[in-house]
């Protein structure tokens, strides 16, 4: 049975494939047996268009560091007092928070995206060690944009310095 859906999914992936090059062949006979075109101007738009997909992607890679929008949990009072993977202690009463991969230190905004209450958060750890959250936040950066007894937030976040 495994087998026979791999056999399957193999077939599918292929054919696409197959029907590309077959296509791409043609093409290629096509070009060289129309009229020509001068090799300056056809640099030329090739050129033109890979500045406009170089700037499309550079614009969505800016947009993307300005603001990421998800969800975030607080960490529970237990830890408060034990190290953080900077170094420093957890403390319930400052506003820090646990990214993934950010620097620590980075100040980070996080706006709650319901109530529009907004806290600025220093990256001290790493986390949270959900997949579906960006961040863990100190309990005083939780309860400064939404209650403890929510659990989880949908916010937006970008990065300030």
């Amino acid at each position: 049975m495994r087998r026979s859906i791999f056999a399957i999914l193999t077939i599918i992936m292929i054919a696409p494939i197959a029907k590309a090059e077959s296509n791409l062949t043609t093409d290629l006979f096509t070009v060289e047996n129309s009229n020509p075109i001068k090799e300056k101007e056809l640099k030329n738009t090739t050129s033109k268009e890979e500045k406009s997909t170089t700037n499309e992607v550079s614009e969505a890679v800016e947009e993307a560091k300005e603001k990421l929008t998800g969800i975030v949990s607080w960490y529970a009072d237990k830890f408060h007092g034990s190290k953080t993977s900077s170094g420093e202690l957890y403390n319930k009463n400052e506003y820090t928070a646990a990214h993934k991969t950010l620097p620590f230190g980075t100040k980070v905004k996080v706006t709650n995206v319901r109530n529009g209450k907004s806290v600025i958060v220093k990256i001290n750890d790493r986390g949270p060690h959900s997949k579906s959250r960006v961040l863990d936040l100190s309990r005083a950066a939780f309860t400064e944009i939404g209650s403890i007894n929510a659990g989880i937030l949908n916010i937006e976040m970008e990065v300030v310095d």
